[in-house]
């Protein structure tokens, strides 16, 4: 047994250890495997590592059913995308390091849930989360959207799902935009909350997307909302040789109820089309005519003052005019409270403050506001990501056509910080019109 005042000292040298195995990775010394993958890659491994790390490898190299357990040549078949990333992976087990990116997280994560490394799995799956919102080619969130609602990652599929949704304009310029899935592309187009500039520029998109996928030229254009088109707009997309002459047929087709929809009234419009349906129904148009962007500057100097802005918004022969107050630090409130040992009349000032970011709207002018519509207010709520900024939320409240509404608390405090960059909020006001059956 120890003496217990004996000297002793606890040697830690776990680095200098896994130094030493990654030094072994894709090294002839001591390697008694070989492995191919997809007949394209070779690499050299150590049993011991590969069944050490993950209990898949253990069990393909350790059972006497798979024909190839014994030998020193190991065929493996990975997701074509994979291949290029498996030396990476390996590299992985043999020193516990490796770099993610936008490029390489996906294919780390098929091959960690494949081998069932579990520590790889959950850092991949984290990484994609951080990293949804993000511009240009490093914009992936139509594929990991696609694979995690197939392999069952919920967070990560909604995740990606309200990006798609919200940041429709991002994405169509990212290259995973040609990748879109006919049956994803269907439900994105039907959806009225995605957000966008206007009808044109989804149209467009659809356009590039159809030079990949012509095949679905009639079922995709069937799904843009043609009323929302702007007269002005349509004239320019009908240049001879503009479109193919496919998509220029079908448009033509659809422009007289474009023309008519600008000219006449919804009731003349109701009498032919149901003013209900999808075509007529605005998505979240970020345009002028249906929406203001509004910047917040100073916001760490600001006291706990309401902020007001008007909003001018026309759908067809519908015009209307929004107010909004807003409180972003939340408000100070002055009451009276009787108090007979304060002074003279018995009332006194109370000052009150709290932290509510208030917003506050009501129509002051509608053209035609009778019962053929109503209203409703968005709003979107930017935050910004290594310099640029990107829809993370959306609140909505229906707008009656007299008094007023509110949110009581658009942004609670403790997320507050979240939605400032370079001392400034970015919110995007869309005021729409719903129309109703006569």
């Amino acid at each position: 047994m120890m003496d217990a005042k004996e000297p002793t000292e606890t040697l830690d040298h776990q680095s200098k250890f896994m130094g030493t195995f990654s030094t072994l990775f894709n090294k002839e010394e001591l390697s008694d495997i070989q492995l191919i993958v997809n007949k394209k890659l070779t690499l050299k491994a150590h049993r011991f590592i590969l069944a050490v790390h993950s209990d898949v490898f253990k069990s393909m190299l350790d059972t006497k059913r798979w024909s190839d357990s014994k030998r020193q040549i190991v065929n493996l078949t990975e997701e074509e995308d994979c291949v290029a990333y498996f030396q990476d992976f390996l590299r992985y087990l043999y020193s516990g390091t490796v770099t993610l990116s936008s490029e390489n997280v996906l294919s780390l994560h098929i091959l960690s849930e494949k081998y069932n490394i579990q520590e790889l799995r959950e850092s991949s799956q984290r990484f994609m989360l951080a990293n949804v919102a993000s511009l240009g080619t490093s914009n992936h969130a139509i594929t990991w959207h696609r694979y995690a609602k197939l392999v069952g990652l919920g967070q990560l599929e909604e995740e990606c799902l309200r990006f798609i949704v919200w940041n429709v304009g991002t994405v169509i310029k990212s290259p995973d935009w040609a990748l879109i899935e006919p049956h994803q592309l269907s439900a994105l187009l039907q959806r009225n909350d995605m957000v966008v500039e206007d009808e044109v520029v989804l149209f467009q998109a659809l356009v590039s997307w159809l030079s990949l996928h012509p095949t679905h030229t009639e079922e995709m254009l069937a799904h843009i909302r043609y009323p929302m088109m702007s007269p002005e707009k349509l004239f320019d997309l009908q240049v001879p040789g503009c479109l193919p002459e496919r998509i220029a047929s079908y448009l033509l087709r659809e422009s007289l109820l474009i023309y008519q929809a600008q000219v006449l009234s919804m009731e003349a419009i109701g009498q032919r089309h149901d003013i209900t349906a999808l075509p007529f129904t605005m998505r979240m148009y970020t345009s002028g005519s249906f929406s203001q962007l509004w910047d917040i500057p100073g916001y760490q100097a600001m006291n706990k003052t309401a902020l007001s802005t008007s909003l001018s918004t026309r759908l067809f022969q519908v015009k209307t005019q929004w107010t909004l107050t807003y409180s972003p630090k939340g408000q100070t409130i002055i009451t009276q409270q009787k108090d007979y040992n304060y002074s003279y009349n018995g009332y006194r000032q109370v000052v009150q403050e709290d932290d509510f970011s208030t917003l506050t709207v009501w129509l002051n002018g509608c053209e035609a506001a009778d019962t053929n519509h109503s209203h409703k207010l968005s709003v979107l709520l930017y935050r910004c990501v290594s310099g640029h900024w990107f829809v993370c939320d959306v609140k909505t409240l229906q707008v009656p056509h007299t008094g007023n509404v509110k949110i009581n608390d658009l942004i609670p405090l403790s997320e507050r910080d979240k939605y400032v960059s370079n001392d400034t909020m970015k919110l995007h006001l869309i005021g729409h019109t719903i129309w109703e059956k006569y």
